[in-house]
Protein backbone atom coordinates (compact mmCIF):
# COMPACT_ATOMS: atom_id res chain seq x y z
CA UNK A 1 0.00 0.00 0.00
CA UNK A 2 2.88 2.38 0.76
CA UNK A 3 4.36 1.79 -2.68
CA UNK A 4 1.02 2.51 -4.34
CA UNK A 5 0.67 5.79 -2.42
CA UNK A 6 4.20 6.74 -3.41
CA UNK A 7 3.50 6.07 -7.09
CA UNK A 8 0.22 8.01 -6.96
CA UNK A 9 1.99 10.93 -5.26
CA UNK A 10 4.71 10.99 -7.89
CA UNK A 11 2.13 10.79 -10.66
CA UNK A 12 0.16 13.70 -9.19
CA UNK A 13 3.36 15.72 -8.83
CA UNK A 14 4.29 15.00 -12.45
CA UNK A 15 0.84 15.97 -13.77
CA UNK A 16 0.79 19.15 -11.68
CA UNK A 17 4.26 20.17 -12.80
CA UNK A 18 3.50 19.56 -16.48
CA UNK A 19 0.24 21.52 -16.17
CA UNK A 20 2.13 24.32 -14.41
CA UNK A 21 4.70 24.39 -17.21
CA UNK A 22 1.92 24.46 -19.81
CA UNK A 23 0.22 27.30 -17.92
CA UNK A 24 3.08 29.56 -18.99
CA UNK A 25 1.48 29.59 -22.45
CA UNK A 26 -1.65 31.24 -21.12
CA UNK A 27 0.20 33.82 -19.10
CA UNK A 28 -0.12 32.27 -15.66
CA UNK A 29 2.86 32.30 -13.31
CA UNK A 30 3.64 28.62 -13.86
CA UNK A 31 6.98 28.92 -12.10
CA UNK A 32 5.22 29.70 -8.82
CA UNK A 33 2.75 26.89 -9.45
CA UNK A 34 5.73 24.52 -9.67
CA UNK A 35 6.94 25.85 -6.30
CA UNK A 36 3.47 25.23 -4.87
CA UNK A 37 3.44 21.68 -6.23
CA UNK A 38 6.86 21.00 -4.71
CA UNK A 39 5.74 22.43 -1.38
CA UNK A 40 2.59 20.30 -1.33
CA UNK A 41 4.52 17.16 -2.29
CA UNK A 42 7.15 17.91 0.35
CA UNK A 43 4.49 18.45 2.99
CA UNK A 44 2.61 15.27 2.01
CA UNK A 45 5.79 13.19 2.26
CA UNK A 46 7.11 14.80 5.43
CA UNK A 47 9.83 16.55 3.41
CA UNK A 48 11.58 13.22 2.99
CA UNK A 49 12.88 13.86 -0.54
CA UNK A 50 11.82 17.42 -1.32
CA UNK A 51 13.42 19.42 1.50
CA UNK A 52 12.80 23.02 2.50
CA UNK A 53 16.08 23.96 0.82
CA UNK A 54 14.78 22.55 -2.47
CA UNK A 55 11.57 24.56 -2.14
CA UNK A 56 13.67 27.65 -1.34
CA UNK A 57 15.83 27.18 -4.44
CA UNK A 58 12.74 26.65 -6.56
CA UNK A 59 11.23 29.85 -5.15
CA UNK A 60 14.38 31.80 -6.01
CA UNK A 61 14.34 30.37 -9.53
CA UNK A 62 10.67 31.34 -9.88
CA UNK A 63 11.43 34.91 -8.85
CA UNK A 64 14.34 34.95 -11.30
CA UNK A 65 12.12 33.66 -14.11
CA UNK A 66 9.44 36.28 -13.51
CA UNK A 67 12.04 39.06 -13.23
CA UNK A 68 13.78 37.99 -16.44
CA UNK A 69 10.49 37.92 -18.32
CA UNK A 70 9.49 41.34 -17.02
CA UNK A 71 12.87 42.94 -17.73
CA UNK A 72 13.14 41.45 -21.20
CA UNK A 73 9.70 42.77 -22.08
CA UNK A 74 10.34 46.19 -20.57
CA UNK A 75 13.84 46.78 -21.94
CA UNK A 76 13.42 45.66 -25.54
CA UNK A 77 11.80 48.74 -26.99
CA UNK A 78 14.27 49.42 -29.77
CA UNK A 79 15.50 52.91 -30.57
CA UNK A 80 12.97 54.76 -28.40
CA UNK A 81 13.54 53.71 -24.76
CA UNK A 82 11.14 56.20 -23.21
CA UNK A 83 9.05 55.39 -20.18
CA UNK A 84 5.89 55.82 -22.21
CA UNK A 85 7.03 53.25 -24.77
CA UNK A 86 8.08 50.77 -22.07
CA UNK A 87 4.78 51.25 -20.26
CA UNK A 88 2.88 50.90 -23.53
CA UNK A 89 4.64 47.63 -24.30
CA UNK A 90 3.99 46.25 -20.81
CA UNK A 91 0.36 47.36 -20.56
CA UNK A 92 -0.30 46.27 -24.14
CA UNK A 93 1.18 42.85 -23.39
CA UNK A 94 -1.01 42.36 -20.34
CA UNK A 95 -4.18 43.56 -22.06
CA UNK A 96 -3.40 41.50 -25.17
CA UNK A 97 -2.83 38.42 -23.05
CA UNK A 98 -6.17 38.88 -21.29
CA UNK A 99 -8.03 39.48 -24.54
CA UNK A 100 -6.38 36.53 -26.29
CA UNK A 101 -6.84 34.05 -23.45
CA UNK A 102 -10.16 32.54 -24.60
CA UNK A 103 -8.80 31.72 -28.06
CA UNK A 104 -6.87 28.67 -29.24
CA UNK A 105 -7.34 26.80 -25.95
CA UNK A 106 -5.44 29.46 -24.01
CA UNK A 107 -2.47 29.73 -26.39
CA UNK A 108 -4.14 32.89 -27.64
CA UNK A 109 -2.94 34.55 -24.44
CA UNK A 110 0.67 34.29 -25.60
CA UNK A 111 -0.23 35.47 -29.09
CA UNK A 112 -2.34 38.27 -27.62
CA UNK A 113 0.49 39.31 -25.31
CA UNK A 114 2.88 39.47 -28.26
CA UNK A 115 0.41 41.47 -30.36
CA UNK A 116 -0.39 43.69 -27.40
CA UNK A 117 3.26 44.45 -26.70
CA UNK A 118 3.70 45.37 -30.37
CA UNK A 119 0.57 47.55 -30.41
CA UNK A 120 1.24 49.24 -27.09
CA UNK A 121 4.79 50.20 -28.00
CA UNK A 122 3.81 51.33 -31.50
CA UNK A 123 0.94 53.48 -30.20
CA UNK A 124 3.23 55.05 -27.62
CA UNK A 125 5.74 55.99 -30.32
CA UNK A 126 2.99 57.54 -32.45
CA UNK A 127 1.68 59.44 -29.40
CA UNK A 128 5.18 60.89 -28.92
CA UNK A 129 5.17 62.16 -32.49
CA UNK A 130 7.19 59.34 -34.05
CA UNK A 131 6.81 58.16 -37.62
CA UNK A 132 4.97 55.03 -38.65
CA UNK A 133 8.30 53.41 -39.52
CA UNK A 134 9.65 54.15 -36.05
CA UNK A 135 6.42 52.87 -34.51
CA UNK A 136 6.65 49.62 -36.49
CA UNK A 137 10.31 48.98 -35.62
CA UNK A 138 9.73 49.80 -31.95
CA UNK A 139 6.65 47.58 -31.85
CA UNK A 140 8.63 44.77 -33.44
CA UNK A 141 11.38 45.21 -30.85
CA UNK A 142 8.78 45.06 -28.06
CA UNK A 143 7.31 41.89 -29.57
CA UNK A 144 10.77 40.30 -29.73
CA UNK A 145 11.44 41.33 -26.13
CA UNK A 146 8.19 39.81 -24.93
CA UNK A 147 8.89 36.60 -26.84
CA UNK A 148 12.45 36.35 -25.55
CA UNK A 149 11.16 36.96 -22.02
CA UNK A 150 8.70 34.10 -22.42
CA UNK A 151 11.40 31.78 -23.79
CA UNK A 152 13.79 32.64 -20.94
CA UNK A 153 11.06 32.13 -18.34
CA UNK A 154 10.16 28.77 -19.91
CA UNK A 155 13.85 27.80 -19.75
CA UNK A 156 13.94 28.69 -16.04
CA UNK A 157 10.78 26.62 -15.51
CA UNK A 158 12.46 23.68 -17.27
CA UNK A 159 15.45 24.02 -14.93
CA UNK A 160 13.03 24.04 -12.01
CA UNK A 161 11.49 20.79 -13.23
CA UNK A 162 14.96 19.22 -13.49
CA UNK A 163 15.84 20.37 -9.95
CA UNK A 164 12.56 18.98 -8.60
CA UNK A 165 12.99 15.76 -10.52
CA UNK A 166 16.50 15.31 -9.13
CA UNK A 167 15.21 15.88 -5.60
CA UNK A 168 12.39 13.38 -5.98
CA UNK A 169 14.35 10.82 -7.97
Amino acid sequence: MDTLLHIVGLLLLLITCLASFASLLIGLPGTFLIVGAALMYGWATGFATVHWSTVGWLFLLAVLGEAVEFLAAARAVGDRPSRRVMAGALVGGVVGGLVGMPFLFGVGALLGALAGAFSGAALAVVSEGGTLGAAFSTGLAALRGRLSGFVLKAAVAAVMLVVLGAAVG
